[in-house]
């Protein structure tokens, strides 16, 4: 392994999704179909070193997006069932029938593509359009849909599922999400003679189980839904969520202090001189950039924690550097010092999340490859 030359890393603390995982399976229950998504790099925290812990955890299916995802988790030696959601031609079934992976079914031809090349049987999981518009069929086509199925048997059909497009409203009975439930509740009814189950509730909705989970009536509680936890699984949850379920962030984005040098009244940091000292300033060089995943739309608008206090990013956030104000902090020695720009205690990647106008998970899954992850064992933060 390249010895690690630069102190900028992304801590993922394992306990935390320990945490996590533990309390989405004990809401989960015993019975439900609960399959952990690991796709783009399980976040951006790495898809092996996750697979790996949530499977000593639990036996559980895990959920990726693209065939080459799975293959990769194949290779390193991941035997478990892994789900593709993204859809394939008719190379990638081959692919998907050679290494044993179960397909979600998106597109009629890809019905024929498996059962042109199948010579025992394969799961596959069928996927409904109910709202999203994206990937999956139509309702009508259900009809056809279970001909094709009876008549090629070894396409065994294990599942039906959708995909919630307006989730962090699902605990409104009248909103979208209740919509799509009830449209996926008539395709388990005509799925019935073949045993499926369904999975419908992404992280938000299953926030929101949390808080209906001893109201029967409720539309979530209409069926035993399956889980396909995401961004929850890491430690986030759309921010105006209020739900009983207790969540830790796994990841924590951390560099250090380079360089501090003393800034004129008057001069200017970084590319275009964007931001200009108002006082004689003391101006910070951290060495992470937007190659590292911090976002030039963070330019003068983020923070950071040094210390314990929260400094501003001045100045173009560059390719692999960027600056900070530390003149309120200068009084002490803050050479080497560690920066923290997103952990489960300072503040979250929610909160750069907001200074981006964009989300936790595009924060999460921006951290590139050149930010060495480091697997730590710790115990959760009170």
């Amino acid at each position: 392994m390249i010895k690690n030359f630069r102190s900028t890393y992304a801590d993922i603390q394992l306990k935390n999704l320990d945490f996590n995982l533990i309390n989405i399976l004990n809401l989960a229950g015993s019975s439900r179909f609960v399959c952990p998504m690991i796709k783009a790099n399980a976040y951006g925290h790495g898809a092996f070193p996750v697979a790996q812990r949530i499977l000593k955890n639990a036996q559980l299916p895990l959920g990726v997006m693209l065939i080459e995802e799975a293959l990769e988790l194949r290779s390193a030696g991941i035997k478990s069932e892994i789900i593709v959601f993204g859809g394939f031609d008719q190379i990638g079934a081959r692919q998907i029938v050679d290494a044993q992976l179960t397909p979600v079914v998106s597109q009629f031809e890809q019905l024929e593509f498996l059962n042109s090349i199948v010579v025992d049987s394969i799961d596959i999981h069928v996927k409904f359009n109910t709202g999203m518009n994206r990937l999956g069929f139509n309702i009508s086509e259900s009809d056809k849909i279970i001909s094709f199925l009876k008549n090629h048997p070894r396409l065994k059909v294990k599942a039906i599922l959708s995909h919630l497009y307006a989730s962090q409203l699902s605990h409104l009975e009248n909103s979208s999400a209740a919509i799509q439930a009830q449209c996926l509740s008539q395709m388990i009814e005509q799925f019935k003679d073949f045993g499926v189950h369904a999975h419908l509730l992404n992280s938000d909705a299953i926030a929101h189980l949390a808080q209906f989970k001893d109201q029967p009536q409720h539309f979530l509680n209409q069926h035993n839904w399956g889980f396909r936890p995401g961004i929850m699984l890491y430690g986030y949850r759309t921010n105006e969520i209020q739900s009983p379920i207790e969540i830790k962030p796994v990841m924590a984005l951390k560099s250090f202090i380079l360089d501090v040098r003393l800034v004129k009244k008057g001069d200017s940091v970084s590319y275009n001189g964007t931001w200009i000292a108002a006082r004689d300033s003391e101006v910070a060089i951290v060495p992470i950039g937007y190659a590292d995943g911090i976002h030039r739309l963070l330019s003068n608008r983020a923070h950071v924690v040094v210390e314990g206090k929260k400094v501003p990013v001045i100045g173009r956030v560059c390719m692999d550097f960027l600056m900070l104000d530390v003149t309120e902090i200068s009084n002490v020695s803050l050479q080497k010092k560690e920066v923290i720009f997103f952990d489960d205690r300072s503040q979250g990647a929610d909160d750069l999340a907001r200074d981006a106008e964009t989300i936790s998970y595009e924060i999460l899954t921006s951290v590139s490859s050149r930010v060495p992850r480091r697997y730590i064992e710790t115990e959760v933060h009170a």
